[in-house]
């Protein structure tokens, strides 16, 4: 199979969206980039297609019929190693940028560590648990699978090969149905007698059910490669429309006054268990997208996507590398009015990472330019921690009079320019009741003008539920406890954060 461009400028384009993704989530911020970069299209986003496409590439490329099974093996392992290698590259860096800044940034150290737990405490037992693929720190999840899915890989050729592959699907869509049962929890008491000093950090998707799109992908792979995948059919193009429509119109909205808005999506579109919901989206535009590419080669290509696309594996190490040396600087940063603009910029530097990649390749760069990269990115974010850092300090949150000691508490903390009714830009988590009567901490809050607001969210809707007399239903406080009698505005539960302080709010019991 050649080269499909399009293929390289979506792969390249997901990279990018993920990026963006990830440095925003890492650094506790919001920004409007992500009704862009965020399932813009429904209940599906930029992770699950990477994986996809990872597995049709893979399955066509290795089941070409000029190798052997033997050189399959071979070929696809020494993959998996390079992918290993990279891993452990990003470990070592992430692992010794949080060392650095335990010791020089002390109030960077809580938003590394949230991402990246018992570094500091237990470094190195840490890292032998992470270098093994046990212990998944957040964004290290995404090669672990690919390394597991390449190992695999070999196995499914020959299967294809001999006729079988009705047998691959059928076991992997059965690993998926019961993915629930098969998650990683149950190798727990294993990890736990190897390694039994600490808690593990497991990954955040669940293998046995992301595993389908893997070995969809590479199905179809090998069906492309060897010419014996007919699945064009008009009904089919008008189906997949239909049900791409129907979703994305529910995704944004337009079904709300029925109850369907997106938290009642995703409880059929789970992203770590890969929800049916999500399944069927994703299914649908591959489907749509396969068809583009076929009537309109070049519609889907860009040359400046492409360029990041075609060197996906130094480009997604790169990213994960860059997270974790931005997330202090961008959480500091995170209430500026350029927070957004300096996202997109140190996402930019992806074609930087491309750039030496490709000068790598054609050995017109050595190792030492990567390393200099590297360092100059490291001294630059250094310097934006060490001038920001001194306008941060912690926010400390209890709640009193909780009656209900069983049900979650929805935590929102917004900027004096929120709106109350909406989505706050600056922090949003939920707790156990018994973790709010101790307080819980949001550290490092840059100065300003703040509100706090919580609620205990009894229907797991996200939202304050209201009554038909327009009065809430489940209990709720504000920062600076006003009426409830009539609506609250900002200025009654703005309070200035300047310095250590703790916030107090007394529960409206209903």
């Amino acid at each position: 199979m050649k080269r499909i461009a399009a293929l390289d400028s979506i792969r390249g384009l997901l990279l990018l969206l993920m990026t963006i993704n990830h440095l925003i989530w890492i650094s506790g911020g919001y920004s409007l980039i992500q009704t862009v970069t965020l399932q813009p299209l429904g209940q599906f986003g930029a992770a699950e297609c990477f994986v996809f496409i990872s597995g049709l590439l893979a399955g066509a490329i290795y089941s070409r019929e000029s190798l052997t099974n033997i050189q399959t093996i071979t070929k696809a392992w020494h993959r998996a190693f390079s992918i290993y290698r990279y891993h452990i590259g990003c470990l070592f860096i992430v692992f010794i940028w949080i060392l650095i800044a335990s010791q020089f940034l002390p109030s960077a150290s809580p938003t590394l560590q949230q991402s990246a737990h018992y570094i500091v405490e237990s470094p190195f037992k840490t890292f032998i648990a992470s270098a093994a693929l046990v212990n998944q720190p957040n964004y290290f999840d995404i090669l672990p699978l690919y390394i597991v899915f390449m190992l695999l890989l070999p196995l499914l050729i020959v299967a294809y090969r001999k006729g079988q592959g009705w047998l691959v699907i059928s076991i992997s869509l059965g690993a998926w149905i019961f993915s629930k049962e098969l998650n990683t929890t149950i190798l727990l008491p294993l990890f736990s007698f190897v390694f039994s000093s600490f808690k593990l950090q497991l990954g955040y998707f669940n293998i046995f059910a992301w595993q389908l799109l893997f070995v969809g992908g590479s199905a179809l792979g090998f069906m492309l490669q060897n010419k014996t995948l007919r699945w064009q059919h008009p009904i089919l193009t008008i189906l997949a429309v239909m049900i791409a429509t129907i979703i994305f119109v529910a995704h944004h909205g337009a079904f709300s006054s029925y109850g369907i808005h997106r938290w009642t999506l995703y409880s059929y579109a789970n992203k770590p268990e890969l929800g049916w919901l999500r399944t069927l989206n994703i299914t649908v535009w591959i489907y749509l997208i396969a068809v583009i590419i076929q009537r309109y080669p070049n519609a889907l290509h860009s040359k400046a996507l492409s360029y990041i696309g075609r060197h996906s594996l130094r480009v997604f190490s790169w990213q994960v590398v860059i997270v974790y040396l931005s997330a202090p600087l961008l959480h500091n940063l995170r209430l500026a009015p350029y927070y957004s603009v300096l996202i997109v910029s140190i996402a930019a530097t992806l074609w930087l990472a491309a750039l030496l990649s490709e000068k790598y390749n054609a050995h017109t760069v050595s190792r030492l330019h990567w390393v200099s990269g590297l360092s100059v990115m490291f001294s630059v974010v250094m310097l934006g921690n060490v001038l920001t850092d001194d306008n941060v300090s912690p926010l400390t949150i209890k709640i009193t009079n909780i009656n209900d000691t069983k049900t979650s508490i929805l935590v929102l903390v917004f900027d004096e320019k929120d709106n109350l009714s909406q989505r706050p830009t600056i922090y949003m988590n939920t707790f156990s009741p018994q973790e709010l009567v101790k307080g819980i901490s949001i550290n490092a809050l840059p100065s300003g003008n703040y509100a706090v607001f919580a609620f205990q969210d009894n229907d797991g809707n996200y939202d304050l539920t209201k009554g038909k007399d327009g009065m809430p239903i489940e209990n709720f406080g504000y920062s600076n406890n006003p009426s409830a009698d009539v609506p609250v505005v900002m200025d009654q539960v703005t309070f200035v954060h300047n310095g250590p302080q703790t916030q107090t709010i007394n529960f409206k019991a209903i």
